[in-house]
């Protein structure tokens, strides 16, 4: 996961030379071509990977979908709102009890983003690539309004959104994508998990920070279909 950022943006920064390098091409013979349709839905599907969890009882690593939709809003900038669901799984566990692990249960997560894209070749693709950076935020959420039989309670969490994007639209209608996203968001646990339970010893380290930030990247590729009014 780590290998893949270097990589598109290589792709991404091969593209802006090859924007600078060449002109001066006939419209019939030139590798740039314009976007005509200015909005796009995507559907892709890739790999969540979770960031550290000390305790073990956030929702891991897992499969994830995204539904986006993507309207080109003026010259190099583009707008995305996306619906993602991962599917996690997680440990319960008690810290109160003697056998504190309660096994696995499924955990799916959601998450609402809205993003900002800049494309590294303007308005057009070169070769029928455009590499794009983004940023934005949303909201990451298990839908869930109880805490869990240790206390324990993801609930709904703000997120910060970033990341890169390759896009490939050889023709007017259809086109691929592959999206590498990081989704940067806090997590906490229970006062119980910071004091010894009936077996001597508490779940995190009394010392462990009450709040602390976890990276979540994930990689996804996808088919998207563009359209204007």
């Amino acid at each position: 996961m780590k290998r893949l950022l270097p990589a598109l943006l290589l792709v991404a920064a091969a593209a802006t030379a090859g924007a600078q390098q060449e002109v001066g091409y006939a419209p019939n013979h030139s590798p740039y071509r314009d976007i005509e349709k200015t909005m796009e839905f995507s559907l892709l599907s890739g790999h969540f990977s979770a960031g550290v969890d000390p305790a073990g009882v956030a929702p891991q690593s897992a499969s994830i979908w995204t539904f986006l939709y993507g309207w080109h809003a003026t010259g190099p900038l583009f707008l995305n709102a996306s619906l993602a669901q991962t599917l996690s799984v997680r440990h319960v566990i008690d810290p109160t009890a003697a056998v504190r692990d309660r096994g696995m249960a499924y955990w799916p997560l959601y998450a609402f983003d809205g993003t900002m894209a800049l494309s590294l070749t303007g308005d057009r693709t070169y070769h029928g690539f455009m590499p794009l950076v983004n940023a934005g935020m949303g909201i990451i959420t298990d839908r869930r309004t109880q805490s869990d039989v240790g206390d324990f309670q993801f609930g709904s969490r703000f997120e910060l959104v970033y990341g890169v994007t390759l896009r490939y639209i050889p023709g007017s209608r259809w086109g691929l994508r592959a999206d590498l996203t990081n989704r940067m968001y806090s997590m906490g646990y229970p006062e119980t998990y910071y004091v010894a339970g009936k077996i001597g010893t508490p779940v995190v380290a009394p010392t462990l920070t009450k709040s602390f930030w976890r990276n979540n990247p994930s990689f996804s590729i996808g088919i998207s279909y563009l359209f204007s009014h």
